[in-house]
């Protein structure tokens, strides 16, 4: 049998609670020295500066986890911008582009109702609603008709030249033959020197035809056709066509000549038909006489 262990002469160590009062006293020792004197701020720097660099490192991550959100939602955002930008930019855009066509067509109808009296004849502007469905034809259907005191073979002009004739009418609508249709033509008169001829379409809105012109006809390019008025349709002195070029004759006695049109010829909307003075005195109701 073993002996039984002998008791320790002196206790060697110290209870929980009596430990831990001491290390209470001793913090508390410590933070009223330093309150007072401030003992230790040196070593308060040291373990800081121990610290700092674990601090750091252990922060890092978490700015990482925050500098990558950031991006993301950074991206959403401007992703949202620039799509609201783009579409306020579309806006605009059309908005320009609808005041800029409103702006020109405000200036032609100006231009349109600023043009001087002709005499023997009155303006009734009109608006183009619709154009013929036919390619080869070049006609259009203007919001004046039989009701508005329009006729059949009436001159249509713009602010710039001759444009066509009135060839059909109804009610409320006409249909207006455009000057550039192959079986249009009007008689004309060189300004430069009264050379007579004849202009005819050529199904382009951008060119006239002289189709039967003697090839010693005096005709240069830049010369300015007016209408000569020799053909009780158009007035004499409407701008028609400056002549472009001319061509000797092939394979035919006749030369040929191309002129562009003055008029804006199948490009606004509006237009005037030239009224007889005359036609509107007899459409004109007569004043009433009182029976005595």
């Amino acid at each position: 049998m073993s002996p039984a262990p002998h008791a320790p002469l002196f206790v060697r160590e110290m209870g929980l609670p009596a430990r831990f009062s001491l290390y209470v006293l001793v913090c508390l020792f410590l933070l009223a020295l330093d309150a007072r004197y401030a003992t230790l701020s040196g070593l308060r720097a040291g373990l800081n500066a121990l610290i700092h660099p674990t601090q750091i490192a252990l922060a890092q991550p978490w700015e990482w986890l925050q500098n990558v959100g950031r991006f993301f939602i950074t991206h959403g955002e401007l992703a949202a911008e620039n799509k609201r930008l783009k579409q306020q930019h579309e806006l605009l855009a059309a908005g320009l582009r609808d005041r800029a066509a409103i702006s020109a067509e405000n200036a032609q109808l100006r231009a349109l109702f600023a043009l001087p009296p002709r005499p023997g004849f009155t303006l009734l502007a009109g608006e183009v609603i619709e154009t013929s469905p036919d390619p080869f034809a070049r006609k259009v259907i203007i919001n004046r008709g039989s009701r508005h005191g329009i006729d059949a073979g009436w001159p249509v002009v713009d602010a710039a030249g001759l444009v066509g004739q009135v060839t059909r009418v109804y009610p409320w609508t006409a249909e207006v033959t455009l000057l550039t249709d192959r079986d249009q033509g009007a008689p004309v008169q060189n300004l430069r020197n009264g050379l007579r001829i004849i202009v005819s379409g050529q199904g382009s809105d951008n060119l006239l035809e002289v189709r039967f012109l003697d090839m010693h006809a005096d005709l240069q390019p830049g010369d300015l056709l007016y209408t000569s008025g020799i053909d009780g349709v158009y007035p004499a002195g409407v701008p028609v066509a400056r002549v472009l070029r001319t061509e000797p004759p092939r394979h035919t006695p006749f030369a040929r000549a191309f002129c562009q049109p003055l008029g804006g010829v199948g490009r606004y909307r509006h237009m005037a038909v030239l009224v007889p003075t005359q036609k509107t005195a007899a459409a004109a109701p007569a004043p009433a006489t009182k029976s005595p």
